[in-house]
């Protein structure tokens, strides 16, 4: 039963979606980024969707087919390699193609983290099994923070809603003994510092 749950949080808080929620944040705080129309709006999501979540998920299944991966769990470190350089391809032309819509830099910069954070990722797994749900999470918290701070919003509510999702995604991932503690720790942290240096850099 407890596995089963922990499983479920490792679906409901994977990092594919990560991008995506990120977005929809953006979208609707309430700030002068939130002042675009509704239809806009809803293209920057669907956009930010196709682009991080739907394509590089379905190549998942493909690399099952063609034997490069044993399962879409990816619990194999060596067996992520493929699977993260095709994501980071993906995220890349998302960022590209956001680049060329004029909308405020934030939704640049929040991409760019995102996309850095699969390229930083991508080349630590090439050694060692870092915990990429973590760093998507972590990429989140920066997001939320930034944001308080740089647009003067209240943002507590979904600031420990996202910590809260933390916990459970850690926790999970410690009781799957998909990850040990350092590589939980280490994607929580790696993934803040890309975003937030994103966010406040670019």
């Amino acid at each position: 039963m407890l596995k089963r749950i922990a499983q479920s949080f490792s679906w409901f808080f994977h990092p594919l979606l990560m991008p995506t929620i990120g977005i929809i944040i953006l979208m609707f705080t309430n700030s002068y980024v939130s002042f675009i129309p509704v239809q806009a709006k809803k293209m920057l999501i669907i956009l930010t969707a196709i682009g991080t979540l739907i394509l590089p998920a379905l190549m998942v299944p493909l690399f099952v087919l063609q034997g490069k991966i044993s399962n879409i769990q990816l619990d194999d470190r060596k067996e992520r390699i493929y699977p993260l350089a095709l994501t980071a391809i993906f995220y890349s032309l998302t960022f590209i193609l956001f680049l060329r819509i004029p909308v405020f830099k934030l939704v640049h910069s929040f991409m760019l983290g995102a996309l850095l954070s699969v390229l930083v990722g991508f080349l630590i797994s090439l050694k060692w099994k870092i915990s990429t749900h973590m760093m998507g999470l972590g990429g989140l918290i920066a997001l939320i923070i930034v944001l308080s701070f740089k647009l003067d919003i209240y943002l507590i509510y979904p600031l420990i809603g996202v910590l809260i999702a933390a916990g459970l995604a850690g926790s999970s991932r410690l009781y799957l003994k998909a990850h040990t503690e350092a590589q939980v720790y280490a994607g929580l942290g790696v993934g803040f510092l890309l975003v937030l240096g994103s966010l406040l850099v670019y």
